[in-house]
């Protein structure tokens, strides 16, 4: 019998922007400490204390509103999907977070640059 994930990519990526652009990063931690969610850092914790840091840098180098773009770069080919935020103003994104589901689980991660 196949499980059924209670959270959906779909919520996850409603809460992650809302989060990302209200510049509101407790939104995101209920979702991220559900056993449905994992990342590939060594705890959910040190994730939720580098997307803290990541945003709270993003906003201090972003002039503007900042918008979503969701992306599949070329080179990727593990199945995720990255989101990318960006503002008006420069070329690449202000911050990144790839995001892969499977059957049970759903993968997070921030890439450092």
């Amino acid at each position: 019998m196949a499980f059924k994930n209670t959270i959906t990519i779909g919520v996850l990526s409603k809460c992650l922007r809302f989060a990302i652009l209200q510049n509101k990063p407790h939104i995101f931690l209920p979702y991220l400490l559900s056993k449905h969610v994992d990342t590939t850092f060594s705890n959910k914790l040190r994730f939720y204390d580098f997307f803290i840091h990541t945003l709270c840098y993003a906003y201090q180098i972003s002039k503007g509103p900042m918008y979503l773009k969701i992306e599949i770069p070329n080179w990727e080919n593990e199945g995720y999907l990255h989101y990318c935020f960006y503002d008006k103003y420069h070329v690449n994104s202000r911050i990144c977070i790839k995001i892969k589901e499977s059957d049970l689980k759903i993968y997070l991660d921030i890439p450092p640059f």
